[in-house]
């Protein structure tokens, strides 16, 4: 049961007067919210829910020897070994599959990919990392599982932590807070949760799907037979798209969430916009960028044992995040290339100061050249060998067959308007909420029902899946 469907809305809806019928007693809305989370998981496959249960069981049991027992650092290695050995095995079967299959035959089983795997993998070691810093008590079995199971954020993040988070927006608010207190919850402004799902709704459905309809796959499926206005198009729409169809996701779990009394770390702050390739990794997927500044970057030494050492400290960091998007050989190119890109910007800035690219070419040319890195990098993502990847480039220097399209022209214009519009088009969101606050509730459903018209009216037929719910 995709979130994007009439049935999940229809459950939604009557799921919230049931859970709000609780509200005096935040424990058993707990109760509500994970049986609503292990059925939502059992509606995709009873083996998804399983899969979960079991882990969250065993990262239970870690966490009190942790907590209980002398030798806690060896416990907490082992609870993490445990987590990525359960990920790699499931997310790298496939990686490996030739190989069992030449050693056994080709009838050697598929295995079935939990759902969310990856998301609550992150989650476990941070949470097994904040019991071993003391930084909280350990949640109960049933709140554990909730945290890993928490249905909003189980298909694609954001990646939430027990404990508190730190990124450009400032502190957020942990999980194992909001889900053990004893005060009664309330909506958290409904005005602005509404205007977040029906945002992410107009993002993933029409905007996302539009690009993906009307350039992004014919291009990519034969882009030899295209000029090379299309391409770019197609190559800068995809950029589009994957941010589209991942902040529209956002919007909508952070949404629902909040009418369900639960705040949400932000996961985009404009990375579009972004001034170089760090400034764009402190925007985009934030709850990933900075889970592995905090797991891996950090632990790694980070920036403390000299210049050198800190490239290669990154250069490890993105290796890691490519590596954690798939199995192939081109996320781990996709990887190195951002590593290379986040070392070039530390090299130039230690060298020419540290506000070098901003002051040599200004704000607009240096989110235009961090902008083309980031789409041309992002070929990888939609390519699936490295031979694709070789005729998409092909297409993009000139070696297509098409004829001109003034579409394609028209295209690229109107995303370099979004792309130099988008802080103001972010205000007028933000006036826009506040304006519905000051209005009635009962009026609020009008509002609603006449972007639902407009949104079906101008949106693709069908409903599409979400992109990274593959990685």
């Amino acid at each position: 049961m995709p979130l994007l469907s009439i049935e999940f809305a229809l459950c939604f809806l009557l799921f919230l007067p049931i859970y709000w019928s609780l509200q005096h007693s935040p424990r058993l809305q707990n109760r509500a919210l994970l049986a609503a989370s292990l059925l939502y998981l059992c509606s995709v496959h009873w083996a998804a829910m399983l899969a979960v249960v079991w882990f969250a069981l065993a990262i239970y049991q870690i966490a009190l020897k942790i907590q209980t027992v002398a030798n806690r650092k060896t416990w907490l290695w082992v609870g993490i070994a445990l987590a990525l050995a359960n990920l790699g095995f499931f997310k790298y079967f496939d990686f490996f599959r030739p190989s069992f299959q030449a050693a056994f035959g080709e009838n050697f089983a598929d295995l079935f990919m939990p759902l969310g795997i990856s998301y609550y993998t992150f989650q476990a070691i941070a949470y097994l990392v904040g019991i071993y810093r003391s930084e909280y008590k350990p949640l109960i079995r049933g709140d554990l599982l909730l945290h890993f199971s928490f249905f909003p954020t189980i298909t694609s993040g954001p990646i939430i932590r027990a404990g508190s988070l730190k990124n450009i927006n400032g502190m957020q608010t942990g999980f194992a807070e909001q889900a053990t207190t004893d005060t009664p919850r309330q909506m958290v402004r409904p005005a602005l949760a509404l205007c977040f799902i029906a945002l992410g709704l107009a993002k993933k459905w029409w905007l996302s799907g539009m690009l993906a309809e009307n350039w992004v796959n014919p291009v990519f499926e034969n882009p030899l037979q295209y000029d090379v206005l299309s391409a770019w198009a197609a190559v800068f729409g995809y950029t589009f798209q994957l941010f589209f169809d991942f902040s529209g996701y956002t919007d909508l779990v952070i949404g629902m969430a909040m009418l369900l009394g639960f705040r949400l770390p932000e996961n985009f702050n404009m990375p579009l916009r972004a001034v170089n390739i760090r400034d764009f990794w402190e925007r985009w997927h934030m709850t990933l960028s900075t889970w592995i500044r905090d797991y891996i970057y950090i632990p790694l030494g980070g920036s403390r044992k000299g210049f050198v050492r800190t490239q290669i400290n990154v250069m490890l960091a993105m290796l890691l995040s490519g590596i954690w998007h798939g199995h192939g050989w081109n996320f781990l190119l996709w990887g190195a290339l951002h590593g290379a890109a986040f070392v070039t910007v530390n090299s130039c800035e230690r060298v020419f100061g540290t506000q070098f690219f901003t002051r040599k070419w200004g704000n607009g040319v240096s989110i235009a050249m961090t902008f083309l890195f980031i789409a041309l990098s992002f070929i990888i993502f939609r390519t699936h060998t490295l031979s694709e990847t070789g005729q998409m480039l092909m297409a993009l220097l000139g070696g297509g067959d098409g004829k001109t399209a003034w579409s394609a022209v028209m295209m690229l214009g109107l995303m370099g308007v979004f792309l130099w519009q988008y802080p103001r088009l972010r205000y007028a969101f933000e006036c826009g909420v506040h304006r519905m606050e000051r209005l009635p509730y009962w009026s609020w459903s009008f509002i609603l029902a006449m972007m639902m018209m407009i949104l079906m009216a101008v949106a693709p037929s069908g409903i599409p899946g979400f992109i990274y719910a593959n990685f």
